[in-house]
């Protein structure tokens, strides 16, 4: 049975893992929603304590609550919509593996499994899919200016063909 706000959180996600970014669509149907506290832990259905997750991330998560000492040592998992990720995880695109800028991003990485074969192999693919869309929209402009170059030589043609 899924959770009662399963909707609007999968609508503030994105139709995305807020943990790992996999998209429904890869992950072949909809996802789960989390509890980032866990309830076993005090945590609730208060919105910013749900948070749209795949299974993997959701299993790997578990019911993980940080300790004091957790804290100290930055061994606490990011909130995908209020922590500013991008300062403790950066994407290597040619390896398509994430790397940690702070212990609490290298904590975040390895609890959620983030470097595991299936992600890194789905974040080559979407970058080999962002470069070919580049690729291709490069040839277009190209293709549309040697068009108008091509016009631009007809009409002179038809220019030194009237002066003759």
């Amino acid at each position: 049975m899924s959770h009662p706000k399963h909707y609007e959180v999968r609508v503030r996600y994105h139709m995305r893992c807020g943990y790992c970014g996999v998209r429904e669509d890869d992950a072949g149907g909809e996802l789960t929603v989390d509890h980032f506290a866990p309830i076993s832990a005090g945590g609730d259905d208060r919105e910013d304590n749900l948070v749209y997750a795949c299974f993997r991330c959701n299993l790997f998560k578990s019911n993980f609550t940080p300790t004091d000492q957790d804290r100290l040592n930055g061994h606490v998992l990011l909130h995908p919509l209020h922590d500013n990720i991008e300062l403790h995880v950066r994407l290597d695109e040619t390896t398509g593996r994430l790397e940690s800028l702070s212990e609490t991003g290298r904590f975040h990485i390895a609890l959620l499994h983030l470097n595991r074969k299936s992600l890194v192999m789905l974040r080559i693919r979407q970058r080999h899919q962002e470069l070919l869309r580049a690729r291709h929209n490069l040839l277009e402009a190209e293709i549309k200016e040697l068009r108008a170059i091509i016009l631009a030589q007809e009409k002179y043609i038809i220019h030194l063909k009237s002066l003759l």
